[in-house]
């Protein structure tokens, strides 16, 4: 069942006032999950701390170019500091 599926069954359930018991959510959250394991990872390739913190530094340079708010700018930095950590 897709995520859009289940929420119109959601939706239909809601629009008859039907009173949900704890296992009928507990097989709709497993069946949207489920739904989740299909996602197969983009990136298999290994990268290294050294082209992570140059990605990063690329980023944070955008990111202040794009007057992006200060707490954003810092988990950027926060994250090539931890790349350069590991190098």
């Amino acid at each position: 069942m897709s995520n859009t599926e289940a929420h119109a069954e959601t939706d239909h359930s809601l629009a008859r006032n039907e009173i949900l018991t704890d296992n009928e959510i507990i097989r709709t959250v497993i069946a949207e999950d489920d739904d989740d394991d299909d996602v197969t990872p983009v990136n298999l390739v290994k990268i290294s701390h050294s082209e992570a913190v140059v990605a990063l530094n690329t980023s944070l340079q955008w990111a202040e170019e794009q007057n992006f708010e200060a707490h954003e700018n810092m988990l950027l930095r926060r994250l090539r500091n931890r790349a350069k950590k590991n190098h």
